[in-house]
């Protein structure tokens, strides 16, 4: 729009200065027919417009030069108005005709047009009755059904404020932009989606953030579990996306005490040590009934036997040409290697490949809705007994954090209840059939039920460097609970119950 502005002010301020130079060049000369401004100005626009009523006409060459001018301009009026009427009709009359037809459908507006937008865009097609909006982007690509609107980013917020049933993604390169834009929209009341792993401590309860790692773990785990027998991982590769399988592993992956699982980890790794320090150490193999972290400095290839009796291999090196090249490596030279999974963007036949864009930009695994809920509910059911209640919107990052985690160990549970490695989608009826179970249990197990939970938090608390002392200290990162289940007094074992009676409160 303010390009289009800009050209219309430039073309006026030209055809001005021509009007002017016409009638200072005309006006003194011998049997003028422009006397004024005006007549110029009406010879100008009888000229362009090709009426040419031939009552004025310049005399002196000048002048005569400036008509052909005002002539030959009158075929660029013709294909600059028929143009305008194009751009208008399709660039704004259309789109505002598709979004009053579409007033009652849930919209979702992407501010850019890009690989990512356009896999989750079409993913929410497919998925339910909605408008899909995109701002005019450069990209040639276009989703059937989509509405494209030419304006800027500001008139798009402005546009939309108010409009409950809007939600904004910012799915941009720059991570921080998208934050930033995500931040002003949910300033606005919308709900905002950004593609950004910022740590912010707080931020509007009406922003989500989410990272194509982050819904790429969530995706892999919930629909490649662990099953009972197997009990040694391998993990090559722990840049950006083995990192985040391998936290998410961590996190999720904790079972009962004598159900424990090796992670053996090849390439990267030091940044992930740096990081988690805490848990490394608690995970080096010096505790009983522990997982156990192992972290290599050589290479896979110079550890046969491991990579024989592993029980699972995965590949989730950053580059795809890095994944297949270990991937043809393995086949050709391990023959007995045990199932191999394969992060790759593209699915490709005959390999148990992860990570393809439509696997993991989806609404379930960007919007979160499921996850987010079970979240909240599981904040309200502890809030019931909590002598400091604390709302979810008054949660800062780390206690969110802390909910979703226990949110994605639900399935689990389930699992775990139910005695199905299998499961991958959790349901409300296996929820009440896995409640059931935990109730006919309790009375013999309750003490293995909250022995799992109390493991689980100590698993995510040591994720983030958290450590025991007699006294909490917040930011320190020091709390008096970081003690095994054992050393508990029986109130604060008890503490954690409230993650299994979500089984029976669960809706999905």
């Amino acid at each position: 729009m303010k390009r289009n502005l800009r050209i219309i002010l430039a073309a006026l301020a030209a055809y001005v200065l021509l009007v002017v130079l016409l009638f200072a060049v005309e006006y003194r000369a011998p049997s003028a027919g422009i006397h004024s401004i005006w007549d110029a100005v009406w010879y100008s626009l009888i000229t362009m417009t090709t009426v040419g009523y031939g009552d004025i006409a310049p005399v002196t060459p000048f002048g005569r030069l400036i008509g052909a001018l005002f002539a030959l301009c009158s075929v660029g009026i013709f294909a600059a108005l028929i143009g305008l009427g194009i751009h208008m009709i399709g660039g704004q009359l259309l789109p505002r005709l598709k979004l009053m037809d579409a007033k009652n459908k849930p919209w979702y507006v992407f501010n850019e047009v890009n690989e990512d937008s356009l896999v989750l865009a079409d993913a929410l097609q497919r998925q339910e009755d909605c408008a899909v909006i995109f701002l005019e982007g450069e990209r040639k690509e276009r989703l059937p059904g989509a509405v494209i609107l030419n304006t800027d980013f500001e008139s798009l917020i402005a546009r939309f404020s108010g409009k409950k049933t809007a939600s904004f993604f910012f799915m941009g390169d720059d991570p921080w932009q998208n934050y930033s834009n995500g931040l002003l929209a949910a300033d606005r009341g919308m709900q905002a989606y950004s593609m950004s792993s910022a740590a912010i401590d707080r931020y509007p309860a009406n922003l989500h953030l989410f990272c194509r790692e982050d819904a790429l773990s969530r995706f892999y785990w919930q629909q490649h579990p662990l099953r009972r027998e197997e009990r040694c991982v391998v993990l090559i590769g722990c840049g950006c996306f083995g990192s985040a399988l391998l936290e998410r592993a961590l996190l999720t992956n904790v079972y009962e005490p004598d159900r424990t699982v090796e992670y053996h980890v090849f390439e990267d790794t030091a940044c992930f040590q740096a990081m988690h320090s805490e848990l490394a150490q608690v995970l080096s193999g010096e505790k009983t009934g522990e997982d156990r972290l192992v972290f290599h400095e050589d290479s896979w290839t110079d550890c046969r036997d491991l990579i024989l009796r592993a029980d699972r291999v995965i590949i989730c090196q950053d580059s795809d040409t890095a994944c297949m090249s270990t991937y043809e490596t393995m086949k050709k030279w391990y023959v007995a290697v045990s199932p191999i999974h394969v992060r790759l963007s593209a699915d490709f036949a005959g390999i148990t490949a992860f990570g393809e864009r439509a696997q993991v930009l989806t609404p379930e695994f960007v919007m979160k809705d499921l996850v987010n809920r079970q979240a909240i509910m599981m904040n309200d059911i502890y809030n019931e007994g909590s002598a400091n209640p604390t709302a979810w919107n008054d949660l800062n990052g780390y206690y969110r954090a802390s909910n979703i985690a226990a949110a994605d160990h639900m399935i689990v549970k389930v699992r775990y209840l139910l005695e199905d490695d299998d499961l991958t989608v959790l349901t409300r009826e296996d929820c009440l059939r896995a409640y059931e179970r935990y109730k006919e249990r309790y009375a013999e197990s309750f003490a293995l039920f909250e022995e799992i939970e109390h493991r689980r938090w100590m698993r995510f608390s040591q994720m983030y460097n958290w450590q025991y002392a007699d006294t909490r200290d917040n930011a320190r990162r020091l709390h008096p609970l970081m003690v095994p289940y054992e050393q508990l007094s029986e109130e604060e074992k008890r503490k954690d119950d409230f993650a299994w009676e979500l089984l029976g409160r669960m809706k999905l």
